[in-house]
């Protein structure tokens, strides 16, 4: 049987109504100083041999569809890239792979909805990082996915944003009308 798109957009939508009425709640217990999104700066180095490891998640990342992450409903915006670049080597080669996003809710439940929705692209991803391996398939292991991407999570000095008290729902729907 096939689900209309309407329908299944329609069902997309209640669920991030859902999410949007309890972030709105949380949001108005914050002072308006407070940005309602909060960020992630994942950075975690890459497994030896590097040069082999960092061409390999160049070559998954060519793989990766941002549309995934409108069907979590609290990114704002992400971006993958690699840092600190191997001065020994001749080749381009990284030594570290960083995820920055910004993201609306609670961390536990953002990771969460990485768990639910992309899972395979994390166990890929894990695959060529340090300590990685033991999380695959992170389904299995969400709970120690999460330790190891707070664990790797470093710490925003200064945090800005030109919307404090929007979340990504809220801007979607304003940007519709």
């Amino acid at each position: 049987m096939r689900i209309p798109a309407t329908v299944v957009l329609s069902s997309h939508l209640s669920s991030l109504a859902l999410k949007e009425a309890e972030l709105m709640s949380n949001n108005e217990q914050q002072a308006t100083t407070t940005p309602a999104q909060k960020p992630l700066s994942f950075i975690a180095p890459i497994k030896q041999p590097v040069a082999q490891h960092y061409k390999e998640l160049k070559q998954i990342l060519t793989h990766v569809d941002g549309k995934a992450l409108d069907q979590i409903g609290t990114v704002h915006f992400g971006r993958f890239m690699f840092l600190e670049r191997d001065t020994t080597s001749t080749d381009e080669v990284y030594t570290k792979f960083a995820l920055f996003t910004a993201y609306d809710g609670d961390f536990k439940e953002y990771v969460q909805d990485f768990v639910d929705v992309v899972s395979e692209v994390f166990d890929a991803l894990l695959e060529h990082l340090v300590d990685g391996e033991s999380l695959i398939p992170v389904k299995k292991n969400a709970q120690a996915f999460a330790d190891f991407v707070d664990a790797h999570n470093e710490k925003v000095e200064v945090w800005y944003s030109a919307y404090p008290t929007l979340s990504v729902v809220q801007i979607l729907t304003n940007a519709k009308n």
